[in-house]
């Protein structure tokens, strides 16, 4: 299995080193485990979207233009 180091926060390393009890690797390679697949899950709804940035931002001025209209309306 390929090793890969990173950094923690130093509180982080205080309680892992407190506790010797845990094996940090495995915990580590769960919590990367569950957020790859959750990734991949990801990659795998939007992959099949024909949605756009160019789509997202027509849409986010669109949604701009009428709260700007309702709550000019308000005031």
């Amino acid at each position: 299995m390929p090793k890969v180091s990173f950094e923690v926060p130093v509180e982080v390393k205080k309680t892992m080193t407190k506790r010797k009890d845990i094996q940090w690797d495995m915990v580590v390679s769960d919590a990367l485990w569950s957020y790859t697949k959750k990734l991949e899950l990801l990659d795998s709804i939007t992959g099949k979207s024909a949605f756009t940035e160019d789509g997202s931002a027509l849409i986010n001025r669109a949604i701009k233009k009428k709260l700007a209209a309702k709550y000019k309306a308000r005031a």
